[in-house]
Formats: structure tokens, C-alpha cells, sequence
């Protein structure tokens, strides 16, 4: 279909008329009074506005989803767009694409715009002077301003025109710049001299005013007919390019809140208390929306009509349980030691708020269990690809459905990962390690992964109260081809032992101000000196008692190390170990 165009005139009166509106997957209006004006000079300088993005409905079809009126008055404190009452007798269209546009449009030429005036506080009412958009007739680059009343006739050395009042002479047939002038001179005597002084750069600007506001060519739009909602969010993320790109999570969000007066505020405040006040994680709103559908088992598709009224009467009407469940999932993963670091999937939170939620038992027992459905659900990237498929199976592995009802319960209050690892979830993913797992796992490079693995192995670490790092048990500084060659490594060699270098073989967990102290000291000089116990430090690091800790015995001690690792993973994986098959690795 091909592009259609109208002028700034009618698509105002089209506004006024109440067929234009715009669906809850909007965001608010955000734009500035500088990038209004801005909008506004770009107008008469003949420079491109860009495109616009229709959604024609019928008004049957309307019915069925959520619309705001355009905002009118702005208000920097109290500006809340309204509502609408979707009982509509005649078909409408929502703007897609040009929201931010139309909205300084239509508040610039229908409404005022109120922001605060400086150091005056934010309850007082007069802070907010009302101001209109004013255009500067004495000015050749087309200077718009908000302005109130007084400030716009008490300038002496220049011109400030209402623009809004062009509309109105464009209601008469023959709008006409010198009637216009004439009417400005007799109705303002006092300033008539500085018309008459500039009449041609005033004449001039007019004429624009005229010939842009009435130009039908002007306003360029796309229109999608009666397209569902889910295609629409489809579209739009794909065209809409004004400001911060919009992801779907963002407009469903949108959609959300739209049948939830104080949902916006609530989802972000309880955002930023998983967050902490510290920012130790990075949890937002897809995460919080797909939670919460997880929570009040409902459908994981991530689609409009899963945030129908129902299901958002269940978020609603459980808020304050599932703010708390997590508030408290949130707290235990700072226990177990993540950060937005290394939890490489938000997702693993999700579980451990429903069983929380649900009313799962928390206590020395549990809390071990509920950190390896954590670090195996990471480890095994259960969530990478499509995370709700993923989700749909762990719900599942958790829940029981009571008689014929809608409700579910948990299958045990007191959580066991023994009973729960072998759960089947879909596209082959798996809780459960096995012996090729853990291979793959001891040739991880320091990173997240690493450190979820690392602290498997030092699961007496107390990760939420001291800052621990990934250290190269072997400096990292001594893998520089001059020294090595100075020991008789060969080139070939060389690089394989830079390769095994920054493999969980060569790390441990060290405390971030021994790591600090520690910094390139020779691993035999760092044990011999430094450590107070060494057999207890080769016990507790998975180093044989009579290893030697020389440079030039690295890959032996590698080799050794990698074998000790791989007996304990097997057995902390509860995965079977045959010692006969790494023979060829120890």
C-alpha cells in the first residue's frame, strides 16, 4: 500500500475530532521543549519530519484493546495522558510511529506547556507557569519559543507571534499574510512600529506559516488495516527509530500497565529493590513480566493476549506476594554469592521465586539444594534460545495441579535437587551433568562460567561477604614467551601452555586484597612464604602434596590438578567416576 499525506491543520482537527489516538504500547510523551522547537524550525526550513505510522481500526475492532488521548496541556509534574473509554462508534486510528511528533504538535497548538521555573520547589502550584509555543516574526531562523503571556508582549526588540492563531485564520478561504499584519498593527498599537519596520521578513515568515501548516503533502504516513495487536508490536519494533529503540518486552510492558493505574510504578520499584540500592544485579522488566506470568501459572507465550484481563488480575491481586517472593529470591542469590556478573541468565531466579512464592521451605537444608538448581540450570545454559520453553519445563518439575481447578501447588515444601535434576524440559535441555559436561567445564576460561564452577569447588566461601577473585594459581605474567624460553620451553610448547594458562586447572578463588598482594608472585614463593599452612592450602586447592610448584613442572602440575578437579566434580555433579577412563589424562 502506498503512502498517503495530510496537512498539520487537519490532522490537529482530526485529533480534535477524537479519531486519533494511541495504543498503551506508547511510552509516555518524553520529548523536551527543545526538541519541540527544533521540531517546529525543522518544519519551515523545508527539512524532512520523517514518516508517520497509522493502525486503522474498525471500531469493533478498537473495543478490544487499550488507547490515551493525546496529551493537550502538558505538565512537567502532574502530565498524565487519559484513558479512553473504548467504547467506540466509529473507527479510529492509533499512531505506531510519530507519537513523540504529533504529541508536540498538538500540545504546541492546542495546549500550553508547563515546566518548573528554577530553584522553586516542586508542590508549589505557581511554579509552573502555563506557557504557549510563540514564533519570533522578527527573526529570519525561525526562532520558536514556550512562552507565557506578559513574556511575549513585554519583549521590546522583538515580535512574538501565537502560533496557534494561524489555525484559526486558516478556517477562512483566503488566509492572507497582510490581512494578518494589519490586524497584528491595529490590535497592538504600541509594538506596530516594529512590524512595520521588518514588514518584509514578517510577511515572509507568515507566508511559511501558511503554506506549511495548510501544506496537505506535509504529514507522510504509512496506514496498517486491522491488523491483531501481536503483529502490530512486530511492526513496530521494526520501524519505530524515534529516541530509545523499544524492544516487544518494552511495549507488552505497556500493555500491562495500561489496565493497571499504579502498575508502572510498582514493576519499577520493585525492579530497583532486586537491584539494590548497590546495583549488584541487572534484573528489568522482560524479566520481571515473564516472572510474573510464572508465577500465577499462567501461559508463557510471550504475546498480548497472554496479558489479558485475567491473568493481569492474578499479577494484581498477588502483587504483594510476588513482590515479596522476590524481594526474598533476590536476598538468597546474594547469599549463594551472584551479582549481575555471574548470573549469566536472570532467568535462573524465576524457579526460586516460585517455589518461594509458593511457599517452599528456606533452611539450612534447602538452601544448598536451591543453590544447584541455580548452578546447574547456569552451567547447562538452560536458558539460552528461547527461555520460556525452558521455563514451561522447570514449572512444571515444581508444580501439582489441584483437582480440576486452575490452582497448583507445590510437589514438595521441602525442596531436594536429587529428586528434581532429572525433570524433562523441552529441545533436549537437561539440569542434569555428565562426564562430557564436566570435561567441557574443566577447559572453561576464566570467566562467569568459571566462577560458578570455582565456587563449587569452595562452597565454604562466603561469597556474599568477601569479595573473591578468579586468580591464575600460575601468574599470568610468567607465560610471556621470554620467560619461558629462558626455562627451555619450546615455541610449539609455548603456546599450549599460554592456551592451559587461563583454564580452571591454573585458578582458584582468592580473596580480592590477597589477590591484590599477590599480584606475580611465583606460585612456589606465594605457598612457601605467604601461606601459613601449605598443606592445608594444597589440600583445600586441589594440589597434591608433593607437587612441585616451579614454573618449568607447569604442565605436570596442570595435568595432576585437572585430575583432582575432575574426581571432585564428578562427585559433587553426583555423576559416576571411572577412574580407567582418563588414564591416558592423568
Amino acid at each position: 500500500m502506498a503512502y498517503s499525506s495530510l496537512s498539520i491543520r487537519q490532522l490537529i482537527n482530526d485529533i480534535n475530532r477524537n479519531e486519533y489516538y494511541f495504543p498503551a504500547i506508547q511510552r509516555k510523551f518524553v520529548w523536551g521543549e527543545g526538541k519541540i522547537c527544533k521540531l517546529f524550525n525543522s518544519i519551515m526550513q523545508d527539512y524532512p519530519i520523517g514518516t508517520f505510522l497509522f493502525w486503522e481500526l474498525t471500531a469493533q475492532k478498537a473495543r478490544d484493546y487499550t488507547f490515551y488521548e493525546f496529551l493537550k496541556n502538558y505538565h512537567e509534574r502532574d502530565s498524565k495522558n487519559q484513558l479512553v473509554n473504548n467504547n467506540f462508534s466509529s473507527d479510529i486510528r492509533g499512531v505506531l510511529d510519530g507519537q513523540q511528533r504529533i504529541s508536540s504538535m498538538y500540545i504546541a497548538l492546542q495546549g500550553v506547556y508547563c515546566t518548573k521555573k528554577k530553584y522553586a520547589k516542586t508542590k508549589n502550584n505557581n511554579a509552573y507557569p502555563e506557557r504557549q509555543m510563540y514564533i519570533n516574526l522578527v527573526n529570519e531562523n525561525y526562532e520558536f519559543k514556550f512562552l507565557t503571556d506578559k513574556d511575549a508582549q513585554n519583549s521590546k526588540t522583538d515580535y512574538f507571534y501565537l502560533v496557534r492563531n494561524i489555525l484559526d485564520e486558516l478556517e477562512y478561504e483566503d488566509a492572507d499574510s497582510d490581512a494578518i499584519i494589519d490586524k497584528l498593527v491595529e490590535n497592538e498599537p504600541s509594538r506596530a512600529d516594529l512590524l512595520r519596520e521588518n514588514r518584509e521578513l514578517v510577511t515572509k515568515i507568515i507566508d511559511q506559516l501558511i503554506n506549511k501548516f495548510d501544506d496537505d503533502q506535509l504529514v507522510s504516513y504509512f496506514k496498517i488495516i486491522n491488523k491483531d495487536l501481536d503483529d502490530i508490536l512486530d511492526i513496530f519494533v521494526r520501524v519505530n527509530s524515534g529516541g530509545t529503540i523499544l524492544s516487544k518486552s518494552d511495549l507488552l510492558f505497556s500493555t500491562l500497565v495500561a489496565h493497571w493505574e499504579n502498575g508502572r510504578g510498582e514493576i519499577e520499584k520493585l525492579i530497583s529493590d532486586m537491584n539494590g540500592e548497590d546495583g549488584l544485579f541487572n534484573f528489568n522488566t522482560d524479566f520481571l513480566m515473564r516472572t510474573c506470568l510464572f508465577l500465577v501459572d499462567a501461559p508463557m507465550n510471550f504475546k498480548v493476549h497472554t496479558f489479558n484481563s485475567t491473568n493481569i488480575n492474578k499479577i494484581k491481586d498477588n502483587w504483594d506476594q510476588i513482590r515479596k517472593a522476590l524481594i526474598d529470591a533476590a536476598a538468597l542469590l546474594r547469599e549463594f554469592g551472584f551479582n549481575k556478573k555471574r548470573l549469566s541468565s536472570n532467568y535462573a531466579a524465576t524457579p526460586l521465586a516460585y517455589y518461594l512464592y509458593k511457599g517452599g521451605k528456606v533452611d539450612s537444608t534447602t538452601k544448598p539444594e536451591l543453590r544447584k538448581l541455580i548452578v546447574h540450570s547456569l552451567l547447562k545454559q538452560v536458558y539460552s534460545g528461547q527461555a520460556d520453553t525452558a521455563l514451561n519445563g522447570l514449572r512444571d518439575g515444581l508444580r501439582i495441579k489441584l483437582d480440576d481447578s486452575d490452582s497448583y501447588i507445590l510437589k514438595a515444601n521441602n525442596f531436594n535437587f536429587s529428586e528434581y535434576k532429572n525433570i524433562r524440559m523441552s529441545g533436549g535441555k537437561k539440569l542434569t551433568i555428565d562426564t562430557t559436561d564436566i570435561e567441557n567445564f574443566l577447559d572453561y576460561k576464566k570467566g562467569a562460567f568459571t566462577f560458578l564452577l570455582l565456587s563449587t569447588l569452595y562452597p565454604d566461601l562466603k561469597l556474599d561477604q568477601i569479595s573473591f577473585h578468579q586468580d591464575h594459581m600460575y601468574p599470568h605474567s610468567k607465560f610471556k614467551p621470554s620467560i619461558l624460553k629462558e626455562i627451555g620451553i619450546d615455541d610449539e610448547t609455548i603456546k599450549l601452555w599460554q592456551d592451559m594458562r587461563d583454564q580452571v586447572p591454573n585458578l582458584q578463588l582468592l580473596e580480592g586484597r590477597e589477590n591484590t598482594v599477590k599480584q606475580a608472585t611465583d606460585l612456589s614463593k606465594w605457598v612457601s612464604n605467604k601461606v601459613d599452612d601449605a598443606t592445608y592450602y594444597r589440600k583445600r586447592n586441589y594440589v597434591l602434596d608433593d607437587q612441585s610448584l616451579e614454573l618449568e613442572d607447569f604442565e605436570d602440575f596442570f595435568s595432576n590438578r585437572k585430575q583432582l578437579l575432575r574426581k571432585k566434580l564428578h562427585e559433587l555433579f553426583d555423576v559416576t567416576y571411572i577412574e580407567e577412563s582418563f588414564e591416558e589424562a592423568v
